[in-house]
C-alpha cells in the first residue's frame, strides 16, 4: 500500500463516464466531487466521432480505445483536481488507471442493467469493497489501498447517482451545442 494516501479531509472522488449518441458522437464527462458529493470540478469532452476507417481498423476493440485511450485519458489530463479515487461504470472505463495514480473502480450497480448484467466475477483480477451502499470493483493489486481510503467516503449520500448528473450534463452540454449551431447557420 503506498504512503501517499489522501488525507480524509482532502479526499475527493471522480466519476467518469462515457455517453454515445448516434447523432452527436461519445462524449466523456469527470464530474469531481468532495467526500460529502459536492462537485468541485467538471469536464466534458466536444463529441468524438470515429471515421468509417476507425470502425474497420480497431474492430471490436473500438469501444474501449474511444472510451480509455480516447476520452478518458484526455478527461484525466485537464483535470486541475487531484483525485485520490475515480468510479467509472463502463467496464472499459477501468483501462484508465494507466492514466492516473488513482485507483480506478467500477461501480457495479451503475454497470449493470437488466439487459447487460455484470458481476465482480466478469472482471479478472479483481475484488471488491463496499463504499455508501455501492459494490466498488477494483483491481486486486489496489485492493488494499481502496480498503485503506473506503471509511473516507461514508458520507456520500449516494455512489451510483453521480452519473446521472454527468449524463444531464451531457445532454445539456449537446443541446448547447445544437443551439450555437443552428444560430451559426
Amino acid at each position: 500500500m503506498p504512503d501517499n494516501l489522501p488525507k480524509k479531509n482532502d479526499a475527493t472522488i471522480g466519476y467518469f463516464t462515457v455517453v454515445n449518441d448516434e447523432r452527436t458522437g461519445w462524449t466523456g464527462g469527470l464530474l469531481v466531487l468532495d467526500r460529502a458529493g459536492r462537485p468541485l470540478e467538471f469536464q466534458c469532452t466536444l463529441p468524438v466521432r470515429p471515421t468509417r476507417a476507425h470502425e474497420i481498423l480497431f474492430g471490436p476493440t473500438l469501444r474501449s480505445h474511444l472510451v480509455a485511450q480516447v476520452i478518458g485519458k484526455l478527461l484525466l489530463a485537464k483535470c486541475r483536481t487531484p483525485l485520490s479515487l475515480i468510479c467509472c461504470d463502463l467496464p472499459e472505463g477501468l483501462k484508465v488507471e494507466s492514466f492516473t495514480k488513482s485507483p480506478v473502480t467500477l461501480v457495479l450497480e451503475a454497470a449493470s442493467d437488466d439487459r447487460n448484467p455484470i458481476s465482480a466475477d466478469s472482471i479478472a483480477g479483481s475484488e471488491t469493497v463496499t463504499i455508501a451502499g455501492a459494490t466498488f470493483v477494483v483491481a486486486m493489486e489496489r485492493h488494499a489501498e481502496l480498503e485503506a481510503i473506503a471509511d473516507f467516503y461514508n458520507d456520500l449520500p449516494d455512489a451510483v447517482e453521480p452519473f446521472e448528473r454527468i449524463r444531464e450534463a451531457v445532454k445539456e452540454a449537446h443541446s448547447q451545442l445544437s443551439r450555437q449551431n443552428s444560430e451559426a447557420a
